[in-house]
């Protein structure tokens, strides 16, 4: 009996975890529409996509974010690297490398 309350206790906050997931997406979304928004202005002002100085700046006002929400900063810090990343691409891809 307490492995299948221990086992629906796991399920409902496995169920808790995929909310987090799907809002998780939806804020990535939002984040892929800004970036076309960054996108047409950069292309617009002959921009290059890389900006080093911003990027160091978002992740050093990520690690703070995190660390008031009680989040390990390196944990927030890696994640946020990898969506910089991964849309850093989506605009090379749209903009070319050299720009």
């Amino acid at each position: 009996m307490a492995v299948e309350s221990s086992r629906s206790e796991l399920d409902d906050i496995r169920v808790r975890l995929d909310e987090v997931d799907r809002r998780l997406v939806g804020v990535l979304a939002e984040r892929a529409r800004l970036i076309e928004e960054v996108v047409r202005f950069k292309r617009a002002h002959a921009m290059a996509v890389v900006d080093r100085r911003r990027e160091d700046e978002m992740l050093e006002r990520i690690q703070t974010l995190a660390g008031a929400e009680g989040l390990d900063p390196r944990i927030a810090r890696q994640v946020l690297r990898a969506v910089i990343d991964a849309f850093t691409l989506l605009e090379v891809e749209q903009l070319g490398e050299d720009a």
